[in-house]
């Protein structure tokens, strides 16, 4: 519009012009032959040569109509011209393509020009009851039969452990789907001639992964499995990744469990035909394939073909389900050792969450301790606690935790949220509340081994939802490895009507925290 604009406008400045030209040409052609000295210099001498001509004449462009110009107000024009290009039609255009939902030049980060598919799913436990008025996703089952059916040429796994099938563990009902999951990867590898890679943490007598033996023995899959013992001294893969032919992905807290299809409570987000995304999360799997080579090391540098540009910085700029608005995305990994150059680290991610909340921080994880837990010696590890002190007290934000109670709790843990409870009683305004989710039990499935808990990791503020793989104690962050999926509403202060995955995922959290199932701390200590 501002550029035909601009077309009309010189074709009358043109013809209004014409004349004038005209009557000057042999005098602009003499001072042309007289000047002398620096080519730099023309200009000032044919602004002079105006001036002369100025007290010779009016100078009027067209005589009949008498509208007059002097040569003064070209530059003018020309100048206001460009501004109008410059500045206006890129706003024409910007807002075109907010309205159109595509990418807007003004955000810091790399355009996705993919049809990008998103929602969270779930695993909701056999008995675990909701209102039926309460938001409801797709299961984890089903989502990852959604990936093996999809997938075309490759299927990549980075997976902790691996008891799908049901004579591991516990012979129960509800393995069925743990069963149907194996099943269906052994045929992809076999029947379909699917490359399925799966990267394990390394077996051990409590996880020995008789799973991944039996596909690789019917040449279904390649497995390599991460020795941390060897590379960090400590630690473990812990991450639960699906990648399938660089378009569609998995992440959230759900292992390679029949547990986690029917008696965990997890929580993880499916993307689809993204492949700005999934080429990138394929990076982080290859760092844990390549880490299972048996001579493997952590290099002092990691090769290039292992660097990312889409980080916190500078995200991936997506327009999911063919919305309205771009969501800034990437994906955090942890331990820094396993981090390629320009690969955000999982705690920077958790901590800019927390930081640039405005209104509220959401928490819903199994574990919570200021602490490394695993080591040798207990060390106080107050990264993550800080900040929500910090979130609360400066920036008066709302925080709840909800954090799980099963069975094996530590009592410890109990402590470290009171503390943070206590402190709004302190001064006004400060919000920190704290509720255990408790998932019930029959006397049938208080039989099922490390299964009834939930299993969530994740946070939602009012700008960011984040999906992560981690407990949060120091222990994940320093030496084991793990993936979090983060995505920032660009639009502030969006329409509470509007449905996205931060506002799903803040509805999770609101169903769960009002559900019977949590319990305020202070209740739970009496």
């Amino acid at each position: 519009m501002a550029f035909l604009w601009f077309l009309i406008m010189q074709d009358k400045v043109n013809k209004k012009f014409l004349g004038f030209i005209s009557s000057q040409t042999v005098l602009e052609s003499s001072n042309r032959d007289s000047i002398h000295g620096p080519v730099g210099d023309d200009d000032f001498e044919l602004w002079d040569h105006s001036q002369m001509l100025r007290n010779q004449q009016r100078y009027k462009w067209n005589q009949s109509n008498g509208v007059v110009c002097k040569p003064s107000c070209i530059p003018i024009m020309f100048i206001l011209i460009l501004i109008i290009l410059v500045v206006l039609l890129p706003l024409l255009d910007s807002q075109n393509d907010r309205l159109a939902g595509r990418h807007n030049s003004s955000l810091v980060g790399w355009n996705c020009h993919d049809d990008c598919r998103i929602q969270l799913v779930e695993s909701i436990p056999e008995g675990l009851v909701f209102d039926p008025e309460s938001p409801s996703f797709m299961s984890t089952f089903d989502a990852w039969n959604v990936l093996i059916n999809e997938a075309k040429k490759t299927l990549y796994i980075g997976s902790f452990y691996w008891t799908l099938k049901s004579d591991e563990v516990f012979n129960h009902s509800s393995s069925i789907y743990g069963d149907k999951i194996f099943h269906s990867l052994l045929s992809a590898g076999v029947d379909r001639k699917i490359d399925i890679k799966i990267a394990q943490n390394m077996p051990s007598q409590v996880s020995p992964n008789i799973d991944t033996e039996i596909l690789e023995k019917r040449k279904a899959a390649k497995v390599r499995s991460v020795n941390f013992m060897k590379l960090l001294g400590a630690g473990v893969l812990h991450t639960k990744v699906w990648v399938v032919d660089g378009r569609h992905f998995y992440v959230g807290s759900a292992n390679m469990d029949w547990r986690s299809l029917s008696q965990v409570k997890e929580l993880g987000v499916l993307v689809t035909n993204c492949s700005c995304l999934a080429s990138d999360l394929t990076k982080i799997f290859n760092v844990y394939w390549d880490l299972g080579r048996n001579d493997s090391r952590i290099p002092p540098k990691w090769p290039d073909k292992y660097s990312t540009n889409v980080n916190i910085d500078k995200p991936m700029l997506v327009n999911y389900n063919n919305g309205d608005y771009l969501f800034a995305s990437y994906f955090s990994s942890s331990p820094q050792p396993l981090n390629p150059r320009g690969r955000t680290n999982d705690l920077n991610a958790i901590i800019h969450t927390i930081e640039n909340a405005e209104k509220f921080i959401h928490i819903s994880v199994m574990d919570y301790f200021p602490l490394e837990i695993y080591s040798p010696k207990i060390k106080y590890w107050p990264a993550i606690d800080t900040a929500l002190r910090t979130a609360a007290i400066d920036s008066k934000v709302s925080v709840k935790l909800l954090i799980s109670y099963w069975n094996h709790s530590r009592p410890s843990e109990d402590y470290f949220l009171r503390s943070l409870t206590a402190l709004s009683e302190s001064y006004k305004g400060v919000d920190i509340q704290v509720k255990r989710f408790i998932v019930p039990a029959s006397e049938d499935q208080k039989k099922i081994p490390f299964g009834r808990v939930n299993h969530n990791k994740y946070m939602v503020t009012d700008h960011i939802a984040y999906i992560g793989t981690s407990n949060w104690s120091g222990d994940y962050f320093i030496n084991t490895a793990g993936i979090g999926f983060v995505s920032q509403d660009t639009v502030h202060d969006r329409s509470e009507n509007a449905t996205t995955l931060r506002s799903q995922l803040e509805s999770i959290f609101e169903r769960d925290w009002n559900s019977k199932y949590a319990i305020y701390q202070s209740k739970f200590d009496n």
